[in-house]
């Protein structure tokens, strides 16, 4: 990478000034002594200002020290440097450099961007919808994050295993099962609190004709009114009377919904390598589960107390606004203690990071999270938390319902059947994963400029179109003004695995969908001004230079989008 060469450069020149005048620097000095990426052609193809963050430690003036500092630049790929300002170095890069720079970049193709620079091993965990029904687009929008997200970390160099945790017990699923049987065998019922919707009714069809029917009349007798005391009652009825119905409806419904869960994720080509199943968390009485080792070293390590019989956690001793039980009075564990016993199990397979991307309505699990995991976990261990905000769908400006109990939502796979996956992916990333986001469908289908995923794709369709009638020719003579003329393309060319990098450790792949889309509008202008099939041989293969590596950057960011791109529309 020429900007390491470069921030090799200015620290020997640096270190020679600071010899010279007997000085001595401490690492943290040193690391500031560096160019960054310049933004206008003017100010050069890259600029420091480490002369002013120097300046106290030399005692002089920061253009005196920028005097001294460009005069050891003396490197044949620096055409010049300028001093400006208070003590700016600007410095530009020569054209023949840049020239064999793109060549260069097109030798590597489909891994130019991509470094060794991380290592380590992460878990990233995403979607986690509980499989009480099929995703909608707020559980969309998780996935297409959590993917993007770990192309980001891969490319960059770490070892990424993707899971998926499957909430396979607790009272969502409860509520699940009896839905399905009171379905298959209620003719009149209270759905109030079950789960409603056409998914549940066909489940329950296909469950009755597989198990066939009961072997007694259902009846329930006389249930509370209030909600949650009747779904309860519900629940335990069937788990009593109808003990194999019971369990064989809740292994066919959590099945049945997974297979519906993955079908969706399969068809946005969103893999995970790993679906953990919570019900092999096991329980607290066995204690080689991970339930009970959680429990234990949180124990022995002395965070909990006991109060009315439960067992209480101290996570305010680690910033959390109040202290969590983690078992009741009865013994049974919390769903906080569950989420704690996968955690160390988390621990137990010894990641380097373990990166939860959760709905923002989950932010106050972060807290009490992280307090178990700083007690349970090893020193080179951490945990990150990536919140992601709900998604506004809009249709000719009407908004759609997204109630997930009732089934009136609008599902990831209607929106994926209306639009196509990849329009989906593009949008959802545009904007800051934390931001709430409307969803305009109507702009999503638009075939203009107005639409970025459109005039992205158009811009590599144009540049597959042009190449397909000629190509580069890296043996014969490029017109090295014309690289000049496109400092932006070449500059966002070759310092590409350093933009993709950034984006990695700053988790942002909206800030790529933004560089894939100013890349796109950059490239449209340069085809509009210069035509790149012209009769001067020399001009014409200078621009297909510049035509085949957009179209190498468009195709290498688009896949780190998870997006497919497009050689016709």
């Amino acid at each position: 990478m020429i900007l390491n060469e470069l921030n090799q450069l200015l620290k020997e020149s640096v270190a020679k000034v600071a010899t010279k005048n007997a000085l001595t620097f401490e690492q943290k000095l040193l690391e500031q002594v560096e160019f960054e990426i310049s933004a206008e052609q003017l100010r050069g193809d890259y600029a420091s200002s480490c002369c002013l963050k120097l300046a106290k430690h030399f005692n002089k003036k920061p253009v005196e020290i920028a005097e001294h500092v460009a005069a050891n630049l003396d490197d044949s790929m620096i055409s010049e440097i300028r001093i400006e300002g208070p003590g700016f170095i600007n410095v530009f890069i020569t054209p023949e450099t840049k020239g064999a720079l793109l060549k260069d970049i097109l030798t590597h193709g489909d891994s130019w961007g991509a470094t060794k620079d991380c290592t380590g091993k992460i878990l990233l965990e995403f979607v986690s919808s509980n499989p009480t029904g099929p995703l909608h687009v707020g559980h969309g929008r998780g996935a297409v994050l959590g993917m993007a997200i770990a192309n980001l970390l891969e490319n960059i160099g770490y070892e990424v295993t993707k899971e998926y945790y499957v909430n396979d017990a607790g009272r969502q699923i409860s509520i699940l099962t009896s839905s399905v049987l009171l379905n298959a065998y209620v003719e009149d019922f209270d759905p109030d609190g079950t789960y409603e919707g056409t998914y549940v009714k066909e489940l329950a069809e296909r469950f009755k004709s597989k198990f066939g029917a009961l072997d007694k009349e259902v009846d329930f007798g006389s249930l509370d009114e209030d909600k949650d005391i009747r779904l309860d009652t519900i629940s335990a009825y069937f788990k009593s009377e109808f003990k194999q119905a019971w369990e064989e409806a809740n292994e066919f419904s959590v099945s049945e919904i997974l297979n519906l869960i993955k079908k969706d994720l399969q068809k946005f080509n969103i893999v995970h390598d790993h679906w953990f199943h919570e019900s092999s968390l096991g329980v607290v009485e066995d204690d080689k589960s991970d339930l009970s080792k959680a429990l234990k070293i949180i124990k022995d390590r002395e965070h909990t107390y006991n109060k009315d019989g439960a067992e209480w956690f101290k996570t305010t001793e680690f910033g959390d606004d109040k202290d969590r039980v983690l078992l009741r009075e009865n013994g049974e564990p919390t769903y906080y203690l569950t989420d704690v016993g996968y955690h160390k199990n988390k621990i137990d397979r010894n990641f380097d990071a373990c990166i939860n991307i959760f709905g923002a309505d989950h932010h106050g699990y972060i807290p009490r999270l992280t307090a178990a995991f700083d007690v349970m976990k090893k020193d080179h261990q951490n945990i990150e938390f990536l919140l992601y905000q709900l998604v506004n769908l809009y249709e000719q400006g009407v908004k759609k319902t997204m109630s997930t109990r009732r089934g009136e939502y609008f599902s990831l796979s209607e929106l994926r059947e209306d639009l196509g996956p990849d329009v989906i992916k593009f949008f959802f990333l545009e904007k800051k994963s934390d931001h709430p986001m409307d969803f305009d469908m109507d702009l999503a289908k638009d075939e203009s400029k107005n639409n970025p995923y459109f005039y992205a794709q158009y811009a590599y369709v144009r540049c597959c179109s042009i190449l397909s009638k000629a190509t580069f020719d890296p043996n014969s003579e490029i017109d090295l003004k014309e690289i000049e003329n496109c400092f932006e393309i070449v500059s966002k060319t070759i310092n590409y695995p350093l933009v993709l990098k950034e984006y990695a450790l700053e988790r942002s792949p909206h800030s790529l969908v933004h560089f894939v889309k100013d890349f796109s509008a950059t490239f449209h202008s340069f085809y509009e001004q210069n035509p790149v099939l012209c009769e001067d041989k020399v001009t014409s293969n200078s621009r297909l230079l510049i035509t085949s590596i957009t179209k190498q950057i468009l195709k290498n960011s688009f896949k780190i989008l998870n997006v497919e791109p497009l050689e016709k529309m």
